[in-house]
């Protein structure tokens, strides 16, 4: 499992050169870094990684994760993402890894459904802003 992880790794890694040269004002983010997308090892794990990011239109995120035990949920409000609900969802992603354009300015909320991950700390706020001309 470990090898089909650095395997994956390697590969956006490699989509991330192609993009970069291609589109050099567009960015593929890989959400928590090596760590990916899963419970944290504390509450405020993916907000500090997403504070020293910089997120545009037109880049994309990266969820690393296994289907079955994970899942990626976009959140329209921000109480909703807060409070863990599913009240009004915009997008619910269940296949790992998904990946995900940033298409729109503005604040972004993304958690996970599964059990009690969201409140575990498995939520993640970026603020998108216009690509630079």
């Amino acid at each position: 499992m470990a090898e089909a992880h650095r395997t994956l790794l390697l590969l956006v890694a490699a989509m991330s050169c192609l993009v970069t040269v291609s589109q050099a004002h567009q960015k593929i983010h890989i959400v928590g870094g090596s760590y990916g997308w899963k419970i944290p090892p504390n509450k405020t794990f993916y907000e500090e990684w997403a504070n020293k990011q910089s997120f545009f239109v037109g880049d994309k995120l990266v969820f690393l994760y296994t289907t079955g035990l994970q899942n990626v949920i976009e959140a329209s409000e921000e109480e909703e993402f807060a409070y863990c609900k599913q009240t009004n969802v915009e997008d619910v992603q269940f296949v790992g890894p998904t990946i995900l354009e940033l298409t729109k300015a503005g604040v972004h909320y993304f958690y996970c459904s599964v059990g009690l991950h969201c409140e575990g700390g498995q939520k993640l706020r970026v603020n998108v802003t216009e690509a630079a001309a």
